[in-house]
């Protein structure tokens, strides 16, 4: 599948699958898939890297290359899925404290009651 326009760059939408087989038309809006957006090399990485049970240090063993080259090929890959890491411990706390709290709220990133917690916390 093509995940973006190849003039605008813009994220294409899919508003039809259809079977060649028995001419089965599904009409609707489908949304690509993060693992759309990754080529054949990517995808191939991806699944060894499910296949390495997500251990860096095993996909370096079998693959000969290095970690750091591994894990910035892993990077690479999270973001073309445009996927964000998961926070390390701590770290969510403290990006939600400098962060403007009525963004985040906009975004969708923290409930109400999340940012109420947040605001009583700072007070104290």
């Amino acid at each position: 599948m093509l995940p973006r326009c190849p003039v605008c760059g813009k994220e294409m939408v899919v508003t039809e699958l259809r079977c060649e087989e028995d001419e089965v038309t599904v009409r609707g809006r489908f949304t690509p898939s993060p693992f759309d957006f990754l080529d054949e090399e990517d995808m191939e990485f991806v699944i060894l890297f499910f296949r390495a049970k997500g251990n860096l240090k095993e996909l370096e063993r079998y693959t000969k290359q290095g970690y750091f080259a591994l894990r910035g090929k892993l990077e690479r890959i999270i973001e073309k899925m445009g996927l964000e890491p998961l926070p390390k411990d701590g770290e969510e706390e403290e990006e939600l404290e400098n962060e403007d709290l009525f963004e985040m709220i906009k975004r969708g990133k923290v409930s109400i009651d999340d940012a109420l917690n947040i605001l009583k916390r700072k007070r104290r």
